[in-house]
């Protein structure tokens, strides 16, 4: 017969401390592997301790999984906007104007991007991804990408990139998360309309204040009436996505055969100080290296848009 596996009051305190000091008992502690009947140990220990009762089974309200959250009362503005509208620079401005703050994106390299951003603006930000820590001294900032972001500090700023992106499948529990767990007097939400119905209904419960900023394109993307015909043509500054590593590099030999370019290569697997240093050279004025190779790591809704129009540019 199969017995509850007991653990001593000493090891039951302990254990109940731990929990207790964490600003989020997340789902993946009930999927984690330890088969030791932990929920079953969970519903007995609230029953048996004389302490606060605490459900640590109930996955039905995780708004309350963040207290320091749920203390403050937020200013939630979402700024929402086509691509190049200008939604994610108003926020930035706002994180950079802060006496602390932290951006959470979908890619590393906007992580990297906002963290180089706010160094080069004198304002010390720390980067932080699944891959790398980079650690400035001073720094009240902090760019992560959304899994890693920091749901036990209080901010008096913070920048959620990409919202939309709360509807993914696999990824839609990180901006959950971030969305209901971050203390901040500020919560800026960047992305497309459609994610606003989701968040408002989301944030009903919490008692935020929510407002909604609409922008329109600044310039419009504006495809090619006639195809560019060969990799020949490519001019400096050009940039090529494609979706295979294979691709890449395929594609960085046929444009760097013809001798009229160097080609700088960006994809998700590079190791971040390759992949930093890469597109840094892109981006220098002065390098030889003129044309960027890269997958969709470079930055959102590129995939859908050059799906669309991959006839644009090859015959």
């Amino acid at each position: 017969m199969d017995h509850e596996p007991k653990l001593s009051n000493n090891y039951q305190v302990k254990l109940g401390i731990f929990l207790f000091g964490l600003e989020a008992i997340e789902p993946c502690w009930f999927y984690s592997g330890l088969h030791l009947s932990l929920g079953t140990w969970l519903r007995h220990y609230n029953s048996s301790s004389s302490s606060k009762k605490f459900d640590f089974t109930d996955l039905t309200q995780p708004e309350t999984w963040y207290p320091n959250a749920r203390r403050k009362k937020r200013n939630v503005i979402l700024h929402v906007g086509p691509t190049n509208s200008g939604k994610t620079y108003h926020a930035l401005k706002r994180l950079e104007c802060s006496s602390s703050g932290i951006y959470c994106g979908p890619l590393r390299l906007l992580a990297w991007e906002v963290a180089k951003r706010l160094n080069k603006a004198k304002v010390p930000c720390d980067l932080i991804t699944g891959q790398e820590k980079d650690q400035v001294d001073g720094a009240k900032h902090k760019a992560v990408t959304v899994e890693m972001a920091d749901v036990t500090s209080d901010f008096k700023c913070a920048v959620i990139d990409e919202i939309q992106m709360i509807g993914c499948k696999t990824r839609g529990f990180s901006f959950t998360r971030a969305l209901l767990g971050l203390s901040a007097d500020e919560l800026h939400l960047c992305g497309d309309a459609a994610a606003v119905p989701l968040v408002q209904k989301l944030l009903k419960v919490t008692g935020d204040d929510v407002k909604v900023q609409h922008y329109e394109t600044l310039s419009p993307l504006v495809p090619l009436k006639v195809p560019l015909g060969s990799f020949s043509n490519i001019r400096t500054g050009d940039c090529i996505v494609t979706f295979s590593r294979k691709e890449i590099y395929n594609l960085k030999k046929v444009i760097e055969t013809g001798g009229k370019h160097l080609c700088s290569v960006v994809y998700g697997s590079l190791p971040p100080l390759t992949r930093t240093r890469q597109a840094t050279r892109f981006n220098d004025a002065s390098s030889d290296f003129d044309v960027l190779v890269a997958s969709d790591a470079i930055g959102m809704g590129l995939i859908s848009i050059l799906t669309s129009l991959e006839s644009f540019f090859l015959p």
